[in-house]
């Protein structure tokens, strides 16, 4: 119980200095920043410049953007570029190929890591007493982010604080979803080898099974440090946690691999979501000209009365 508490408070305390020394330390360079410009302004529902961040709406906006969000992210996959393309194919494919079969890639993989590779009684970070130490301890220091924002009126960390809180629960309802439709058996019942049961039996797993929602909540609130700060440090920082974080999932038996990889895309895709589409840092840009522009107009023909034609200009 001493060891897991140690290494529960190590791992609070990394987070803690992130969230707090990123944000703030950077609040007083972003202020002067001009907006970033998104390329254009078509990204799917509930997008646009009036459902970014105001400071005279803090509550109601951050529930009102949650609610929105969950509608807005799916919609907005027509207007994904290439390189968004690429990494859900990745990700998407990635857990597919280790998860399926039976026994799958993953499952083999996490026996082989538990069997050979980690002592019996090695050093855990993902345990009872880390559940109960890491979480509260992050939300205590994206509390103490916000209040420091409305002391202070420093409205880039009232608002990182915020969009933190949104990506969070984001990634909390999407992954809860994916867990309850998948239905698949976690490590901590081997006899089922991560079966997928589906939906019928998905509640009977929950609250593990796929995708990892510690790696997609983690992930989600490091995204929206990573792209509201904007700094090469930090991007190094906080993705090598992750990292750390997403394996140590694996090697205290939490989740299989794939279901970090999942879980990781999820928190990560979401929070930087959250940041474009939601933060004060980003305004979208003109609607790109399309390739082909068609409209209806009347047509009078002599002779023959009207009629309705078809014009268009490419």
């Amino acid at each position: 119980m001493a060891k897991g508490m140690h290494s529960a408070f190590l791992a609070a305390k990394a987070l803690h200095i992130m969230v707090l020394g990123a944000a703030l330390l950077s609040s007083a360079a972003i202020a002067d920043d001009a907006p970033r410009v998104l390329p254009f302004a078509a990204h799917g529902l509930f997008t646009g410049d009036e459902w970014r961040y105001r400071s005279d709406n803090k509550v109601g906006g951050l529930f009102a953007r949650i609610a929105a969000d969950l509608v807005s992210i799916p919609t907005g996959a027509p207007w994904m570029s290439g390189g968004d393309w690429l990494v859900f194919g990745g990700v998407v494919g990635s857990t597919v190929v280790l998860s399926v079969g039976q026994p799958s890639l993953d499952v083999r993989f996490h026996y082989f890591v538990h069997e050979e590779l980690l002592a019996p009684n090695h050093f855990t970070v993902w345990n009872t007493t880390g559940d109960l130490v890491i979480w509260p301890t992050t939300g205590a220091a994206v509390l103490a982010l916000l209040i420091a924002g409305l002391i202070t009126g420093d409205e880039f960390a009232t608002e990182t604080a915020l969009l933190m809180a949104e990506a969070f629960a984001v990634a909390q309802l999407y992954h809860n979803m994916l867990k309850l439709l998948s239905g698949r058996a976690g490590p901590a019942m081997p006899e089922l080898d991560g079966e997928y049961f589906g939906p019928a039996r998905g509640y009977e797993f929950w609250p593990a099974g796929t995708p990892s929602g510690h790696m997609a909540s983690m992930y989600a609130l490091l995204s929206v440090l990573m792209f509201s700060v904007d700094h090469p440090a930090l991007y190094v920082g906080a993705n090598l946690l992750a990292l750390a974080f997403g394996a140590s999932l694996v090697g205290d038996n939490y989740h299989w691999v794939s279901d970090v990889i999942l879980g990781a895309g999820i928190g990560f895709c979401v929070g930087r979501w959250v940041v474009r589409h939601r933060s004060t840092l980003y305004v979208y840009g003109e609607d790109p000209a399309p390739l082909v522009n068609l409209s209806v107009v009347p047509l009078l023909l002599p002779g023959t009365g009207g009629g309705l034609g078809v014009v268009g200009t490419f």
